[in-house]
């Protein structure tokens, strides 16, 4: 179908606009009869089923009642000020409201609420579950439409037990093509995309059926244009393509897509961090409200018309025209498609703006109808949901099935998107430079003949054993030897399908996994051992009684925990030693913990380190040990031409360039430091958290100074970081060797 001349789509927009100005309290909403059919309307009208629409939003709750096709109440409830906003406070407003109005909660067939961020599903109508408000205990952004399934289930205990709860295209439906997951990079795919469905799903249905034509059989842009901005693509009756809330287009808070590379340089710079990010895309200080501090465009357009200045009208004009731009170019990418669309759809607040929506059409050349759906009619969607699921139980939708559905169908879709066309080059680091992320470190690991054999000392460890699977089946980085009591790691390789093939994983039962690990290192029957569900004492103290037995250690031989952090918005891997090993070690220990470091970062590839001794403070303070200790032994590398050492230094003058420059620093690191040499075990675990669980880090952390590097890991790192200390251990193994054979 195409809506191609201009007096269909001025027809068109005339039946739309006479069918919006129909809605009003006490009449039959031709909305709600439009999106429901002539059948299912009819069922409506004869059998009078109630329903109460509720929509939570920031600061207050919308609400509607229908009693068949006619709406009976509409209004928009404030949370109470003098009232903790939540869930008991919201449904004490709707019960005051409804009873202000002389409606009854027992009177209610059912309750179509909103759907929040929930797990991925279809569109469509489901019927409330515990499962989903399980879900939503875990959803990904905290939002006001969240509330609104718990909201509904309290008031169905309030009403009765004959109720019905429904929720229909929740904001985190998944029905997008697979060539819309894919982003241009393998780190990540896109899922349920954040957009409203609910009331561009209802706009584009309102067109079909106004246009006389099939919801499945029609091909729409529809683009929402409120406090949030989003658009999608609608055919065959499903959203294809959608262009999300958070980070695709601006909106009255939200900034929309930013520029990467000046957004790396300011993250560079410091001048703009993750929170700052945050709060741009996905929290509320972007946008307009960034640019001109309102969210509100309509107080901008009667701002201008009256009180501006020259100047800021101008500002004005521009931003307005951004605005319009963007919606556009986002309306521009939707219709990149093999099948011609059939009209865009303008809805949202902003669609009751004539000019707005002038100029946006304005920018658009794609010859078909763009047409307006002002404001929302998202609570003629949730009725109409309801009533369908009511009289046609069969279009009900089970909410689990179809979230397991969809999740199984994602997964097998990620795991043919992952299949390896071109294997990357492996074995060697990369024209000598050293890896510069954990990606190019686990690339670098990958053996180019026989896969090197690794004891997990203490395989009874979930996320060990993970660690193993990802390294042996989905990198090949290396074999291993299972060591523990059978039963207990038999079932776990059983739980996580893990194949115990005595090829890739052989079993070994033992009561003492460390003392048997380290033998099997002696023997030469594995390369390394790595620690699973042992404590690090017990991994240590074997490896030096073994060693030592058999003449592998010395009186000078002190190990040290080198740990490799791929830290986001730094292009370069950046390290710690010692943050694990060694609780308080003097200045010559100090000296021989940054010996190994050197040693292992230069077998990586890294000439000339740059180094930062560590202290609180940049100037020597006799008050201060571990300032006097840095400044000896920065002073000690002086003429050292394999590392560039500075010290005393802190943390942010080693890792903070925009820091060293406003201290006016003049070392060597300047912001810019390859490794950390902490004073002692507390202050290098601390600095080590902090990567990690507020800089978002992966890390890749071993043992070094002895025969072979040994991989340990924290009991509570994840299965990625214990993945990347594998590779960072065999990488160290590996170069040992060819000094050892050149």
């Amino acid at each position: 179908m195409r809506l191609n001349t201009r007096h269909s789509d001025l027809g068109l927009q005339l039946r739309i606009d006479e069918l919006l100005s129909g809605v009003k309290e006490g009449s039959e909403d031709p909305v709600l009869a439009e999106l429901l059919g002539h059948e299912l309307a009819d069922i409506a009208r004869r059998t009078g089923i109630n329903s109460l629409v509720i929509n939570p939003g920031s600061t207050s709750t919308k609400v509607d009642v229908f009693s068949g096709l006619s709406l009976v109440a509409r209004d928009e409830l404030p949370a109470d000020p003098g009232t903790p906003d939540g869930i008991d406070s919201r449904v004490d407003r709707i019960v005051g409201w409804l009873d202000s109005r002389g409606l009854g909660l027992q009177e209610v067939t059912g309750i179509a609420s909103r759907g929040g961020f929930m797990s991925p599903v279809p569109t469509g109508t489901y019927p409330v579950t515990d499962q989903m408000i399980e879900d939503l205990s875990e959803a990904t952004f905290h939002h006001p439409a969240n509330l609104s399934i718990p909201m509904a289930v309290k008031l169905k205990e309030l009403a009765g037990p004959d109720v019905e709860v429904t929720v229909t295209d929740p904001v985190v439906c998944d029905e997008i093509d697979l060539v819309h997951r894919i982003t241009g990079t393998p780190a990540f795919l896109t899922d349920g995309a954040a957009a409203h469905y609910l009331n561009l799903k209802a706009a584009c249905n309102l067109v079909a059926r106004r246009a006389g034509a099939n919801p499945r059989e029609i091909h729409l842009i529809a683009c929402h244009m409120g406090g949030g901005t989003s658009a999608a693509r609608f055919s065959g009756g499903r959203m294809v393509q959608a262009l999300h809330a958070f980070g695709s287009l601006p909106s009255a808070n939200r900034s929309g897509a930013l520029p990467y590379k000046d957004l790396l340089l300011a993250i560079a710079d410091g001048r703009y961090g993750l929170d700052d990010l945050r709060n741009d895309i996905a929290g509320s200080g972007g946008g307009l409200l960034g640019l001109v501090g309102t969210t509100d465009f309509r107080a901008l357009f009667s701002f201008r018309a009256s009180n501006a200045t020259r100047e800021q009208r101008m500002k004005i004009d521009v931003i307005v025209d951004f605005f319009a731009t963007r919606v556009a170019a986002g309306i521009l990418e939707l219709s990149a498609s093999v099948e011609p669309a059939d009209a865009v759809v303008l809805t949202g607040g902003l669609a009751r703006s004539d000019s707005f929506c002038s100029l946006v059409e304005s920018k658009i050349h794609l010859g078909i109808p763009v047409l307006k759906v002002p404001g929302s009619i998202e609570a003629e969607s949730l009725a109409a949901g309801f009533v369908s699921a009511y009289a046609d139980p069969e279009s009900r939708l089970d909410y689990t099935s179809q979230r397991d559905s969809n999740t199984r169908h994602r997964e097998a879709e990620s795991k043919m998107l992952a299949t390896p066309i071109f294997e990357k080059a492996s074995g060697e680091i990369r024209d000598g430079l050293m890896p510069s992320n954990i990606d190019e470190l686990i690339s670098a690991a990958i053996p180019r003949g026989e896969m090197p054999a690794i004891a997990l000392i203490g395989a009874d460890n979930e996320e060990a054993l993970l660690a193993a699977k990802l390294a042996n089946q989905e990198h090949r980085l290396a074999r291993f030897v299972l060591l523990g009591d059978y039963g207990k790691v038999s079932s776990l390789a059983w739980e996580l399908d893990v194949p115990l093939d005595d090829e890739n994983f052989y079993l070994v039962d033992t009561a003492d996994p460390a003392t048997e690990g380290v033998q099997l290192l002696v023997d030469g029957v594995v390369d390394t051992v790595m620690k699973g569900s042992v404590t690090t004492s017990q991994m240590l103290k074997a490896y030096f009684q073994v060693m030592k037995k058999h003449g592998r250690v010395f009186p000078d031989t002190r190990l040290s925990h080198l740990c490799m952090f791929d830290i986001p918005g730094r292009n370069k891997l950046v390290s710690i030693t010692d943050a694990a090993i060694n609780p308080k070690p003097d200045k010559d220990d100090r000296v021989i913990i940054l010996e190994n470091a050197l040693r292992a970062l230069h077998a990586l590839g890294l000439q000339q380190p740059k180094v930062a001794v560590i202290s609180a403070t940049e100037k020597p303070n006799d008050k201060v040990a571990s300032s006097m200790a840095g400044k000896e032994i920065a002073a000690m590398y002086h003429d050292r031409e394999d590392a560039l050492v500075d010290g005393p230094i802190s943390v942010d003058l080693s890792l903070s360039e925009q820091s060293a420059r406003e201290k006016g620093y003049q070392g060597n690191v300047r912001g810019d430091a390859d490794l950390l040499l902490v004073p002692d075990l507390d202050s290098g675990n601390a600095i080590y958290k902090s990567f990690t669980t507020t800089a978002g880090a992966t890390a890749a952390g071993t043992v070094v100074g002895g025969d072979v590097p040994l991989i340990l890991t924290s009991r509570g790192d994840s299965s990625r970081t214990k993945l990347a200390s594998i590779a960072l251990s065999l990488l160290l193994a590996r170069a040992a060797r060819n000094r050892r054979n050149p």
